[in-house]
């Protein structure tokens, strides 16, 4: 195991001792051509690092047929939603080829964070390095995010329920604020968009897509799967999302 971990891009120049000290939280997997990694809707548990071989990430809109949003190959990390917040995987990951990974669930890398603060960070930092290639001053801004995203548990009942305890509006659009800046992160990392809070009127969340979203054929996808779905996990009480 060790030596898969020191080949994966991201930890090569990591000291023999943090490798035997996160080497515990990683275990490996083989998967076959045709094979899914995960489908979309499927709880988020697992965070996977490519070793070898070659993946798509498919969406499928609730509304239409399903979307080839990106390939996956050498070196790259699928399942985010898992350090994200999301209790779903938001896209199903499908194997091109016959393909070698390295797992990590997300309550063993929140472990790691806890018991290995530092190691954890570094980790954590060099995950984001993974995702944040065409972002400006990203590694910082994704870093962050993921941060944000670990902790997200402690925000909510059941793992899946914002806590509304604090009913006022105030208190629910900085929740819904805050889960709507990582949700944009996530789209800006996979196509260049982005979603910004705008308004809530009762069940109705009213938000701007930003970015590539603009004049996309696909932002209709990215606003009811992404958006809408994800809100809805968090907030079921909000039943219409509308761009504007």
């Amino acid at each position: 195991m060790c030596n898969d971990l020191a080949e994966f891009r991201l930890f090569r120049d990591l000291s023999p001792a943090d490798l035997k000290l996160i080497e515990p939280f990683f275990s490996s997997g083989e998967f076959s051509t045709g094979e899914k990694l995960f489908s979309q809707g499927d709880s988020a548990d697992t965070l996977y690092l490519v070793i070898k071989g070659e993946l798509t990430l498919k969406y499928k809109p609730y509304d239409g047929s399903e979307i080839t949003v990106t390939r996956l190959r050498d070196g790259d990390v699928l399942g985010w939603s898992t350090v994200l917040g999301n209790s779903n995987y938001t896209s199903s990951a499908v194997c091109k080829t016959d393909v070698s990974v390295l797992k990590v669930s997300g309550d063993d890398l929140r472990q790691l964070v806890a018991d290995h603060p530092q190691t954890g960070k570094m980790v954590m930092d060099r995950l984001a390095t993974a995702v944040s290639p065409r972002w400006k001053d990203a590694q910082k801004q994704v870093s962050t995010m993921l941060r944000k995203g670990m902790e997200l548990p402690n925000q909510f009942n059941g793992g899946n329920k914002m806590d509304t305890t604090l009913s006022d509006n105030k208190t629910r659009e900085a929740q819904l604020k805050a889960l709507l800046d990582q949700l944009s992160a996530y789209i800006e990392t996979y196509h260049g968009g982005s979603v910004e809070y705008v308004d809530l009127e009762k069940d109705t969340l009213k938000v701007h897509l930003g970015g590539a979203c603009l004049g996309c054929p696909l932002s209709p996808a990215t606003l009811h799967g992404w958006v809408a779905g994800t809100v809805r996990q968090f907030f079921p009480e909000i039943t219409q999302v509308e761009a504007v």
